[in-house]
């Protein structure tokens, strides 16, 4: 069960997929911060270089500043700032629960973070050299000082490569606002896990889900434009429009799909603006 714990010599042991869980203990104080964290390798973050880090008691990390916001925001946001939110809503240490960071340099750390990243992505011969795990470690809800949960940001580092992973233990139910993701400046780039958005989170839901197929953990690649298990992005960009489509497009190898053989296809959004792809002969239509 996720919620087992050993503490012992200032360390807490739970079971996966949390990191083991030491380090600097950040102050009890209502919507905190800890002091700025320096990086000893770099942590490259779509394209820019952080040699710095903010643990901010609301369930984010940011890396020019402290962020106070209890209230979470749906990514993407079009702001002005680099944000990873492995759990962000209305936090209250003050009374009960630990936020607790450290950057590991060696060790066995190092080298668990070394087979999950070559497990979940493949083909990159990757090595860790620097692994950054910030824990929120039986925290509360504010204002309900009985409640407990437990997540934590593993960020990890290893030549031009960067990967962060959310990894939830015990959470508990609540009727706050949750977001779960990441956003990059003016959300160039930003991943946010929509079935987590809103109220009334169910912990079990957190304990099951994955995208790498271990309970209770997600994982994406934040080096550079590309995230978690896609093919390269380029090409040309459908215009901005509500409800929109892109022009026909014509294949120059026919699709079969079914025993129907297309030389066209429409990049459409929904009603739900959930990017799909139809193959019909008149375009976009609304069902």
């Amino acid at each position: 069960h996720l919620s087992l714990s050993f503490i012992f010599c200032s360390q807490v042991f739970l079971l996966r997929p949390l990191y083991p869980i030491n380090g600097r203990r950040s102050s009890r104080s209502d919507d905190g911060n800890s002091p700025r964290i320096h990086l000893s390798q770099p942590f490259v973050y779509f394209g820019h270089s952080y040699s710095q880090i903010y643990v901010n008691h609301n369930g984010h990390l940011t890396f020019t500043g402290p962020w106070r916001s209890f209230t979470p925001q749906r990514f993407p946001i079009n702001g002005s700032r680099d944000v990873i939110a492995p759990f962000w809503t209305y936090i209250d240490n003050r009374e009960r629960g630990q936020i607790i960071y450290k950057e590991h340099r060696g060790g066995h750390i190092l080298q668990q973070a070394t087979q999950d990243v070559n497990q979940y992505f493949p083909g990159l011969n990757f090595q860790a050299v620097s692994v950054f795990v910030a824990t929120w470690y039986e925290v509360a809800y504010y204002p309900r000082t009985s409640t407990v949960t437990t997540f934590q940001a593993v960020l990890i580092s290893g030549g031009r490569y960067s990967f962060v992973l959310m990894n939830y233990g015990a959470i508990d139910r609540t009727n706050l606002s949750i977001q779960i993701g990441y956003d990059t400046v003016h959300s160039v780039h930003y991943h946010s896990i929509p079935f987590y958005f809103g109220t009334d989170a169910d912990g079990r839901v957190f304990q099951q889900r994955s995208n790498v197929n271990v309970p209770g953990r997600f994982a994406f690649r934040t080096d550079s434009g590309t995230s978690g298990p896609l093919y390269p992005i380029n090409g040309r960009r459908s215009s901005r429009s509500d409800d929109g489509n892109s022009p026909r497009i014509h294949l120059s190898q026919p699709f079969v799909y079914f025993g129907h053989s297309y030389s066209q296809i429409y990049v459409c959004f929904s009603f739900f603006r959930e990017l799909e792809m139809v193959l019909p002969r008149s375009g976009c239509t609304e069902s």
